[in-house]
């Protein structure tokens, strides 16, 4: 490691104010001393290699709250400023009375080359997807280009923001909140020391990584939930936590792609949009909204666009995100306008800055190159990329008005060989050449105005964020915001679910359990099976073992938990994945003659077992659709955690404690064939035939935010259904109506007998289908009913048929019929005659 000789010459200049505003600790955290073995749950005997002096200026009426923990406080006009650059002076960057745009101007003016290509990266903290944990002093500080820890590689973070002069990380990482904090405030002291002071932004995947680690909020659940109160208020208290830790950008808004956590309806998207968007950036971050255009959800924009090519649709909710202030947009690794990556084209670019009218920062997403440079497709001027060099394909990116590029770590030089990069860096990927930026700059292939928007867009954020005066967090602050009284007393392992919320808030908690009741939907309940009477005898079973053991705790609360299905009342079963052993659990209960309460954990992905089935369906006497998930993702959690709804809440539904009042933000489709057949933008066309296709493509081609109707496909459930104890359906089988034809039939009158053409049902040929087409109304709540084609006391034909309240759908039944003759068919007590030739 190199001697970090410049912090003693900086530990020399600190001076101590001292003044009543002012509080000073130096050398500590959380009170305890930095390095001390087994202080506060993070990595013991690391020893900073540097002296801090943290001075605090409280805020007032006149005076902005300051934290400073390497650099001077000087005074001017009676106030307080960081001089961040050193200088003894206030510069126009550290006055925080002055415009933001005229901070940028002054800190622009003053930033070499290498300072302003280093703003133009959004690399991750360590070079690799996740930073090490438990942390090492020589993944800290060291200023070597790579350094090995437990067989691993990494980028010291001291060589990467002084060397590589980055100021933007994806910070992916677990830990408790002490070790977040711990680590991100030694990054931002790390860039307070640098020549100017310019501090990190911490990014992060998931939009909440307080407890737990990081893992996703329950996005599928939102959609589900409809409830816009609760999505603004869960949000914030995430965003909250986060900035409280030292994150700043979560990468999210990611429900604004058609198909993805809010649904298909671009009005909905759009308002669910904009309320999460505004929740993160009026709490402490800054909101980026993803993916640019458009990958998440049920399906991509390029698998999703169909004929009609609804690019106006998708902009609805696009729109909403940057009205609603977004301060970031991640693009996506696919197409818009043309078959180039839109990182690369300024056509697809211009949508997002002329077209929508965004000027906010713009990051690439990270899987644009692995251990060497690649890229596909064609420009519309003609480059080919996946032939084109390097310095072209920044060139391209800067051009586009795209500001930064996702990667991992920077490379020295310019050698851009897989060889060179993995004898350098094994095992990483994703790098950059900062010194190729610097040869596209120098042949005028960027010019310096381009380099200039982008990295003034980057330090404008920070400013807005307000990071030049205080990028630090206080553990205080951070208890008193995050956790219980339990927690601040003693900050115990976290090891079960049961630790997260014990060591969580209660108003947190409770409105985590308000969003798995809000998202859990009653799809059946026959013979109103639900909600159990307590005391009876339940077999409790499921597809994951994980599960069993605590949904068994929490139904002996309520009931007799057996042994067996035969000494059971009723079974319950959550499945926690729909395949095919979900199945034989069904198969077992009905064996046994048990009725059998289904728990389904539902998707909004379309990988053919993210929602129940047709025998799921058909076959459970109640079916409960749960959607609460919050699993982690692009990392792994701190623990073995239950991430789905709590066996407690469930058990409280399942007895009636508490009400499932989910609607389905999708149809349910009856087959995989209507699924195939389904235009991704298109809202609400599961088994719709193409005319009505067609019809519903061109309304909302002329009017993107036209209201569509639910119930125009034949599907097992319609978008908005959802039951509730105690609310009984009332549902009419009317109009039935047979294939047509037309027959002459001679009618007598006054003047004699003529010949006239009526209309009449068409025969049907013996063996061979033919279809009833009728209406089905519900005036009750929403419900359903199996629909029954009778000859006699013979069944033909039968369908499940739903209704919301209210409404109604057309129900197709395919029917056969064998032997010539007339047929007299009942459906529902409506009466029809089939002659079958």
């Amino acid at each position: 490691m190199r001697k970090l000789s410049w912090f003693l010459a900086l530990v020399m200049l600190v001076s101590c104010i001292s003044t009543s505003t002012i509080a000073e600790d130096t050398n500590t955290y959380f009170n305890q001393d930095v390095g001390t073995e087994g202080s506060a749950g993070f990595s013991a005997n690391i020893t900073k290699p540097y002296e801090t002096n943290e001075v605090v200026i409280e805020g007032t009426d006149t005076q902005q709250a300051l934290e400073t923990h390497m650099k001077n406080i000087i005074e001017a006009d009676g106030l307080s400023f960081k001089d961040l650059n050193g200088n003894g002076s206030l510069d126009v960057y550290e006055d925080w009375r002055q415009d933001v745009d005229a901070r940028v101007a002054d800190l622009l003016s003053q930033m070499t080359l290498d300072e302003k290509i280093g703003t133009l990266w959004h690399a991750s903290t360590g070079g690799t997807f996740s930073s090490l944990y438990p942390y090492t002093e020589e993944f800290l500080f060291s200023d070597e280009n790579t350094v090995e820890v437990d067989g691993a590689t990494y980028v010291p973070m001291y060589h990467s923001i002084i060397s590589d002069n980055v100021t933007t990380y994806l910070h992916n990482v677990n830990g408790t909140p002490e070790d977040l904090l711990y680590e991100n405030n030694v990054f931002q002291e790390i860039a307070e020391s640098a020549r100017l002071g310019i501090p990190v932004v911490l990014s992060c995947d998931r939009s909440y990584n307080t407890f737990a680690g990081m893992v996703n909020m329950s996005n599928y659940a939102f959609g589900i939930a409809d409830d816009e109160e609760l999505l603004y208020d869960l949000v914030a208290q995430y965003a909250k936590e986060e900035r409280a830790l030292g994150f700043h950008v979560p990468f999210h808004t990611y429900g604004v792609e058609i198909g993805s956590w809010y649904g298909e309806d671009p009005s909905n998207i759009a308002k669910m949009t904009a309320i999460e968007t505004k929740a993160y950036e009026e709490n402490g971050v800054s909101a980026c909204t993803k993916h640019f255009m458009a990958r998440g959800g049920r399906s991509s924009y390029i698998n999703a666009k169909s004929d009609a090519n609804l690019l106006d649709s998708w902009l609805v909710g696009w729109q909403a995100a940057v009205d609603s202030g977004t301060s970031w947009v991640m693009l996506n690794n696919g197409h818009l306008l043309n078959d180039c990556n839109v990182c690369y084209d300024a056509e697809s670019m211009a949508v997002l800055r002329e077209t929508l009218g965004y000027d906010g920062c713009v990051v690439t997403d990270w899987p644009m190159w692995m251990t060497t440079p690649s890229a596909s497709g064609t420009t519309p001027d003609g480059i080919n990329l996946a032939t084109a060099d390097l310095k072209t394909l920044y060139s391209l990116i800067m051009n586009a008005d795209v500001d930064q590029v996702g990667c991992f770590f920077m490379v020295d030089g310019t050698d851009t060989s897989a060889e060179f990069i993995e004898s350098n860096y094994p095992n990483m990927m994703q790098p950059m050449w900062p010194e190729i930026m610097k040869e596209a700059i120098d042949d005028g292939s960027i010019a310096m105005e381009v380099i200039d928007k982008h990295v003034s867009r980057v330090l404008k954020n920070k400013f807005e964020l307000g990071l030049f005066e205080d990028p630090y967090g206080s553990m205080d602050e951070v208890l008193e915001l995050c956790a219980s009284d339990a927690y601040k007393a003693d900050q115990f392992e976290l090891n079960t679910i049961d630790d997260i919320y014990a060591a969580r808030t209660d108003s947190l908690n409770e409105m985590e359990i308000q969003l798995q009741t809000e998202s859990t939907v009653l799809l059946k309940n026959e013979n109103d099976l639900l909600p159990l009477a307590k005391g009876i005898k339940v077999y409790v079973d499921g597809t994951s073992s994980d599960s069993v053991d605590i949904d068994k705790a929490a139904f002996a609360t309520y009931a007799t938990v057996v042994d067996t299905m035969e000494e059971a009342d009723v079974v319950v079963i959550r499945a926690l994945s729909l395949d095919d052993s979900a199945e034989l659990f069904i198969e077992d209960a009905q064996d046994a003659g048990k009725p059998i309460v289904f728990v389904a954990q539902a998707s909004n992905s379309m990988n053919g077992a993210a929602e129940p089935n047709a025998y799921m369906i058909e076959n459970a006497d109640a079916l409960l659709m749960t959607t609460y998930n919050c699993t982690p993702d692009h990392g792994s959690s701190m623990g073995n955690f239950f991430h789905y709804t709590l066996p407690a809440v469930l058990a409280d539904m399942v007895f009636g404690e508490k009400q499932p009042t989910g609607k389905l933000l999708y149809s349910i489709a009856r087959n995989a064939d209507d699924e195939t057949y389904d235009w991704g933008e298109l809202q609400n066309d599961y088994g719709m035939d193409m005319k009505t296709r067609l019809y519903i493509a061109a309304t909302v081609r002329a009017n993107p935010t036209a209201e569509i109707a639910t119930n125009l496909g034949d599907v097992f459930f319609e978008a908005g259904y959802g039951m509730a104890y105690g609310n009984a359906a009332a549902i009419d089988v009317n109009t039935v109506e047979a294939p047509k034809t037309t027959a002459e039939v001679e009618v007598a009158s006054f003047f004699g007998t003529s010949t006239s053409t009526v209309v009449v049902n068409a025969p049907a040929k013996s063996g061979e289908a033919f279809e009833l087409d009728m209406i089905v109304e519900n005036a009750g709540a929403d419900g359903y009913t199996v629909v029954e084609v009778k000859e006699g006391d013979t069944v033909l034909a039968s369908k499940f048929a739903s209704v919301k309240s209210g409404s109604f759908v057309i129900l197709p039944i395919e029917v056969t019929l064998e032997g010539a003759g007339e047929h007299v068919l009942d459906v529902a007590g409506n009466s029809l005659t089939i002659t079958v030739e």
